[in-house]
């Protein structure tokens, strides 16, 4: 059902394809000719092994025929290994070549070929369906220690919501065993009515349905929830927890775009330089509605692919770099670097269009305004601010040094806006990293979640 990037302009995929055809018939016809080669070799040393096995009778007709056949046995070996050694040199070019087209053709096909449908890699248990999203319950099969669930809240990003799994499923092998995921739906599923009345997805819509999960998990073990925001989520669940502060146990976000006036950064930037009427003109522009056939058949929608050639555009040169890289590898034969490489890559082609009244309100309300830290976010017919912070619930954050997408000001910027909230309950971490590396780094996985799982775990409920 999602769009592929890939498609985006399609005389340039065909062009590609036209250069992966080119490789790959390279590619066969170097193994046409090394497969000949070998077939070269495999009949010298037949026809060897056949004038060896002539001697060796002519040997045993004469009195000193055991001595002659090991002679002939030992110059036997020498020939095989004259022509084992002159098969891989004269096999090497045409191996290397055939190597490198195939390699070569792999690489355009990441851009020109369909990417795999993305997933999870542990499927879980649905425990709600909502409009706009699923709540998925990926829990340890165990005794559990503590009574919380931890919620991980994906991002509506223009890819599919696995981006959170890997920081989910290490939060949970490390303690939080109870372990749900929010995954966010593409704007093709998310239905235009529900129960004969319009279904508004938009921030108010996201914060009512995040009341919905928090409430159903709090439910399930009469505790609340620890409530983890990867990035987009952050303002929106933060929003939710100052309406419904009975809802969480803690709260937490990395990578967030929390304060947009913590530090400048270009999506901020660029949003209060072009102004709010922008993003209804690009919307206007490059929008559509979901066609007949489909779940949310009629819904506005902006194209997942344009979310997508804009963080390629921001990000250009460590994409590049990325390219050069893989490009290597799979010329070279590290399959193990460029299998890592190009799931990535087909992830992170493998486009989901948003609701275009999302991604309006979002760019307006967070990019532009700012509202929740200036105090004029109105939801639900109330003003609120992040001085309504609940200061019973702790708070942590994350941010990278290296994040172009939310800079660190902005991933830990609310914190210092919370002067009440004790010393002791909340927790500020920045490490060396990007903005795709906060969530799929292994190295920060266990350098700074591990620290997080800590102050979550000394904090939760525990079974008697």
């Amino acid at each position: 059902m999602p769009s592929t990037f890939n498609t985006l302009s399609p005389t340039l995929s065909k062009a590609m394809k036209s250069v992966q055809s080119s490789l790959e018939i390279s590619a066969e016809l170097a193994h046409i000719v090394n497969s000949c080669q070998r077939l070269w070799v495999d009949s010298l040393q037949t026809c060897g092994s056949m004038g060896f096995n002539t001697i060796r009778t002519l040997n045993d007709i004469t009195p000193a025929g055991k001595q002659l056949n090991l002679l002939t046995d030992s110059l036997e070996e020498i020939e095989r290994g004259i022509v084992r050694a002159s098969s891989e040199i004269i096999s090497e070019p045409a191996e290397s070549y055939e190597r490198m087209r195939r390699g070569e053709s792999e690489f355009f096909g990441l851009f020109c070929e369909t990417p795999p449908s993305q997933g999870w890699s542990e499927p879980g248990t649905v425990l709600m369906d909502l409009p706009g999203m699923r709540l998925i319950d990926v829990s340890r099969q165990e005794e559990h220690s503590i009574r919380n669930y931890t919620v991980v809240f994906a991002p509506r990003a223009g890819h599919h919501s696995n981006i959170a799994e890997r920081v989910a499923l290490y939060m949970r092998d490390h303690g939080l065993s109870r372990m749900a995921i929010v995954e966010q739906k593409c704007a093709r599923e998310i239905p235009l009515y529900v129960e004969g009345k319009h279904h508004h997805e938009n921030f108010e819509g996201q914060v009512e349905q995040y009341r919905q999960i928090l409430e159903c998990l709090k439910e399930k073990t009469g505790t609340p929830a620890h409530l983890v925001a990867i990035c987009q989520p952050g303002p929106l669940l933060l929003a939710a927890l100052i309406l419904y502060p009975h809802l969480g146990k803690t709260y937490g976000s990395a990578g967030a775009p929390m304060n947009t006036d913590g530090q400048h950064g270009f999506l901020s930037d660029f949003a209060r330089f072009m102004g709010e009427g922008y993003i209804d003109l690009i919307s206007g522009l490059f929008g559509s509605r979901v066609p007949e056939g489909l779940p949310g058949e009629g819904r506005a929608i902006y194209d997942g692919r344009l979310q997508v050639l804009g963080f390629y555009l921001l990000g250009m040169q460590q994409h590049l770099d990325n390219f050069k890289e893989l490009l290597k590898d799979l010329r070279w034969g590290d399959e193990v670097s460029a299998k890592r490489q190009m799931a990535f890559y087909q992830w992170y082609n493998y486009s989901h269009d948003f609701p275009a009244s999302f991604i309006r309100d979002t760019y307006k309300k967070i990019f532009v305004h700012n509202e929740l830290i200036r105090g004029k976010l109105q939801i639900q017919g109330k003003t609120i601010d992040i001085r309504d912070y609940p200061v019973s619930v702790p708070l942590w954050a994350l941010g990278g040094l290296k994040d172009d997408i939310a800079p660190v000001g902005q991933a830990i910027g609310h914190v210092d806006l919370i002067p009440k909230l004790a010393p002791e309950d909340r927790l500020v971490l920045t490490c060396d990293a990007g903005h795709m590396g906060l969530f799929r780094s292994q190295r920060i996985l266990d350098s700074h979640y591990s620290r997080i799982v800590q102050f979550l775990l000394e904090r939760s409920d525990h079974n008697a």
